[in-house]
């Protein structure tokens, strides 16, 4: 579990570079605690993680469709 809390945190710290704002949508468990987990590690690499939780499967997409998110994280396994 802590490789994949790692890799996520890397990942995301790809995705956006140093003081940058990266918005994710996810599911409330497991996702959105996972990315609240990382959330400290990406702060110290200067990327402030907001992380918008969602119910349903059709708005993260929709979101992220009309580049009001980055990114969504349900749809990827643990």
């Amino acid at each position: 579990m802590k490789k994949l809390l790692v890799a996520c945190a890397a990942l995301f710290a790809l995705q956006a570079h140093a003081d940058e704002t990266l918005n994710v949508a996810a599911t409330a468990v497991p996702h959105a605690e996972i990315l609240e987990f990382v959330k400290p590690q990406l702060a110290q690499e200067g990327v402030v993680l907001n992380v918008r939780v969602f119910t349903d499967y059709v708005q993260p997409n929709v979101q992220v469709a009309e580049k009001r998110l980055d990114a969504n994280f349900f749809q990827h396994q643990p």
